[in-house]
């Protein structure tokens, strides 16, 4: 099982990890909503509430509930398996929830979850006039 975990953490460092962030009025009914159709798919699972994490043979995906949204990460060793993790999330998070136009944008981790879309979300604004 070390051996798993290890893989999973050098996916995140060699690029096969991505990040989003999907703004919702109800994240923690959410992340129960998002995680448990595909959870039977998982090796193991882990969290309640505010967070889930769902580890299968070849990834992990985590997904965050915070104030006004929902976080998501998908670490996979291989492209491909990242693509699948997203698809299952993604309409996994589609059922789940009554938006009609739901857009969930993707952006490249930087090994440590959720540390991108943290920074865009949490990022104080400038002073200077800049964006």
């Amino acid at each position: 099982m070390a051996a798993d975990d290890q893989s999973i953490r050098e996916a995140g460092a060699y690029g096969h990890a991505v990040e989003s962030y999907v703004l919702a009025s109800n994240p923690c009914d959410l992340v129960e909503q998002t995680s448990m159709p595909i959870s039977h798919l998982a090796r193991r699972v882990n969290g309640n509430g505010t967070e889930r994490t769902l580890v299968f043979d070849e990834g992990k995906v985590i997904v965050r509930g915070f104030e006004g949204g929902l976080l998501l990460w998908v670490c996979a060793s291989n492209l491909v398996f990242r693509h699948a993790l997203q698809i299952l999330l993604e309409s996994s998070l589609f059922l789940a929830t009554s938006e009609k136009r739901l857009e969930i944008s993707w952006y490249p981790s930087i090994g440590e979850p959720f540390a991108v879309v943290e920074k865009l979300l949490f990022a104080a604004p400038r002073n200077d006039g800049a964006r």
